[in-house]
């Protein structure tokens, strides 16, 4: 019912706080981002135990065991920190999650060993209250089926007798509540009711308002042993609780509780408007995908009651658009729900297809006994409808297999296996089954009748407990208001002529201290004002040497093109001119960056558009390529360090010279693209385009040898970036890299 919500819940209020704290909401990646750079202390020790239990959080997962197994591991790492830093409380702690992991692995023994151990640690230290919330934390853990039943019951009874021990009111309740939860999953439903009306009673002797949990839990009870009418009075009680008191961290589920009540009575319209609110808190808090399937679900069955297929249909395909099922029983919840748009809107067979599809899922996923249930309930319902009983039969021997249903459902299944036997002339089963949905029918009107006979007994003896607090309640403040008013009399006197003086004092030690720091800002402002003028004289010296030093750097470029150009007049051979050539150009581009900086107000980093601009203009004017060779540029206004700027200089010099030399033989005329452009998360594209005569067909870039390829790849490897040289209409060379732009 409820063992998730308690589970969370009423630990969450129990647990006392630690001294370190993690923000809410962090994801598994988030968490071991941190613990990679935690340190070996305490803090590291939380995120190991934070990260675990998400794993532990993974309930609807195929893979559910393997999650554990990684939650086991984790925590055991937290336990052997904990334990070398000496820090027993988070050793307990860990051990306690450890626990949790086995238990929810089906681990009994190994979980109840753990935490006995730990239980028997608190009571050798007298730790009474932390002795109860490990045993409660135990009896909330474990598998509420058979054998465990009665070994449960002991553990509960445990916590609350030392929570009594150290009246600690807030600690029984909590566990009357999970025990109200773990006797109504054993179908006791009076046990259960007392438990948790005791624990409304002891909020109130503590003063807390928040009991909208419990009225969640009295509405379930009633709602499943079918007193609808006292039912829907808890549900509302839980809603109208949760509002006035602002108790909605759980508001969905108060919601959804008041929504199943009404559709237990049949009031579509009024039902479906509470399932449309659970549903939008739901997604808006990223609930799991089971449970958004189930609550549209349920929101789609009363859509089909009123008629409205077409509108159930687009919330399911809404739905699954927002959120698609990844786990087998998230898949069988999404055929379970277009089965039932389907047939709301006659399409049978569209329905029948669905609904086998959600069959086979049931039979695959690890879904708890009460969906399966419902499942084969409605897949039997459809073929019973059809006329096809045997196929009815079948789904509905299935839903029987199950236990724990409720009792109005159980009556629903026998008059349908009745339906079914008799149509296939099976009528002994049929009376059987007949005789079946009498005794239920015949036990829902007798709990009825009994029900009426104790609400009567309680609300008297109710309101008789009420009237007797009330007087007390009034002799009480009447005590009170006495005492207060003598008290407040010599308090006022006493704290009038102590005022006078702590005034008196706190003037004359404000006036000295005033004069005091006074003295001492006027010391500290001249000393701070001689630093700023120093940081603000080297400052200025840093930027000088540093512009000074690119202007060097690029007066040498310059001289060494100088040299290299004098060197050219004595070469004979072409080749060694052109190499030389080359030579110079590549070393004009590193020129460019340097003057570039000296010459700009930020020394670290430069405008790109200006620097590509000019040097296209120094390669134009080199190769003299007048008006033949077009230059289209597209570079976005983007300002990169010195470390990108000069493999790119180098790599567009590459790419734009061997475009003017090779790709328009003859002197032909053509265009060359050019484009720098930023894209997402700091990722930049350089594209080098030209629409000459390409490449030949056997061009592979990787196996170049040539001096320019090896350098472009050298280059973009010095980027981290990728180089492809494609053929496309022309010749076309594309890098992309990342920088911090």
């Amino acid at each position: 019912m409820l063992k998730t919500f308690l589970g969370v819940l009423w630990m969450i209020v129990m647990a006392a706080p630690t001294k370190a704290q993690l923000p809410a909401g962090l994801s598994q990646n988030e968490l071991r981002h941190r613990l990679q750079k935690s340190k070996p202390d305490s803090n590291r020790i939380l995120l190991l135990q934070r990260l675990g239990s998400t794993y532990l959080q993974e309930e609807y997962n195929d893979v559910r065991s393997s999650m554990i197994d990684t939650a086991i591991d984790i925590f055991k790492q937290g336990s052997r920190l904990s334990d070398s830093l000496q820090l027993k409380r988070f050793w307990k702690e860990c051990r306690l999650l450890e626990g949790d992991a086995h238990l929810a692995k089906m681990e009994t023994a190994a979980g109840i060993s753990i935490f006995s151990e730990i239980a028997a640690i608190y009571h050798a230290e007298g730790d009474t209250l932390r002795e109860g919330q490990a045993w409660l934390r135990l009896a909330q853990q474990m598998s509420w089926e058979q054998p465990y039943f009665v070994t449960i019951q002991v553990y509960y009874d445990k916590a609350i007798q030392l929570f009594q021990q150290v009246r600690y009111s807030k600690g029984e309740a909590a566990a009357r509540v999970s025990m109200a939860d773990y006797l109504f999953s054993a179908n006791k439903f009076n046990e259960a009711e007392k438990e948790l009306l005791q624990a409304i009673d002891l909020h109130h002797q503590t003063g807390s308002t928040k009991v909208s949990l419990i009225y969640l839990s009295l509405s379930q009870i009633n709602r499943y042993r079918g007193a609808y009418e006292k039912s829907l009075l808890y549900a509302r009680k839980s809603v109208d609780n949760a509002v006035r008191y602002h108790d909605t961290a759980i508001v969905d589920a108060y919601y959804g509780e008041l929504a199943l009540v009404l559709d237990e009575l049949n009031r579509c319209e009024e039902s479906s408007q509470w399932y449309r609110k659970a549903l939008t808190i739901r997604i808006a808090r990223n609930f799991d995908r089971y449970n958004l399937y189930k609550t549209a679900g349920l929101l789609i069955r009363q859509l089909v009651k009123l008629n409205k297929g077409r509108e159930a249909l687009a919330l399911t395909d809404s739905m699954v658009a927002m959120n698609p099922p990844k786990a087998l029983f998230e898949k069988a919840l999404v055929m379970q729900n277009y089965a039932n748009c389907y047939e709301g809107l006659k399409l049978y067979p569209q329905a029948e297809q669905y609904y086998n599809s959600m069959a086979t899922y049931y039979r695959k996923a690890p879904l708890n006994a009460e969906v399966v249930f419902v499942g084969n309930l409605d897949i039997g319902r459809f073929y019973l409808q059809r006329g096809q009983f045997a196929k009815a039969h079948t789904y509905l021997d299935s839903a029987l297999a199950y236990g724990g249903a409720r009792l109005v459902d159980q009556r629903e299944l026998h008059h349908m296996l009745f339906a079914a036997d008799s149509a296939l002339g099976n009528y002994t089963a049929a009376i059987k089954d007949l005789q079946q949905y009498q005794l239920l029918n015949d036990s829902i009107y007798n709990e009825r009748k009994s029900r009426q006979i104790e609400e009567l007994t309680i609300q008297y003896e109710t309101d008789k407990k009420e009237q007797n607090i009330r007087l007390l309640e009034k002799e009480t403040r009447l005590q009170h208001t006495e005492l207060a008013k003598e008290k407040s009399t010599r308090r006022w006197i006493l704290g009038v002529a102590l005022l006078l003086i702590i005034i008196v004092a706190l003037l004359v030690n404000y006036a000295r201290l005033k004069q005091r720091t006074n003295s001492k800002l006027q010391v500290q402002q001249l000393q701070i004002e001689k630093k700023n003028d120093t940081l603000e004289h080297l400052v200025e010296e840093k930027e000088w040497l540093v512009r000074e030093i690119h202007h060097r750097v690029k007066n040498n470029f310059q001289i060494v093109m100088a040299l290299l150009r004098t060197q050219s007049a004595y070469l004979q051979g072409e080749e060694a001119i052109q190499a030389v050539a080359e030579s110079r150009q590549r070393i004009q581009a590193m020129s460019l960056v340097h003057q570039k900086l000296y010459q700009s107000d930020n020394l670290s980093a430069i405008h790109m558009a200006d620097y590509i601009h000019e040097l296209i203009d120094c390669l134009k004017d080199s190769f003299s390529t007048g008006n033949s060779i077009q230059f289209n540029l597209q570079i976005d206004a983007v300002k990169l360090d010195i470390a990108h700027c000069i493999p790119l200089g180098l790599i567009l010099n590459e790419a734009i010279t061997n475009a003017i030399k090779y790709a328009f033989p003859d002197k032909q005329e053509g265009t060359i693209d050019v484009s720098l452009k930023r894209g997402a998360q700091d990722h930049f594209t350089l594209i080098i385009k030209d629409n000459g005569v390409g490449l030949p067909a056997s061009f592979d870039s990787a196996n170049q040898s040539s001096m320019g390829m090896k350098m472009m790849r050298g280059l973009s490897g010095d980027l981290d970036g990728r180089l492809q040289v494609n053929n496309n209409n022309g010749t076309e060379i594309r890098l992309d890299f990342v920088s911090e732009a």
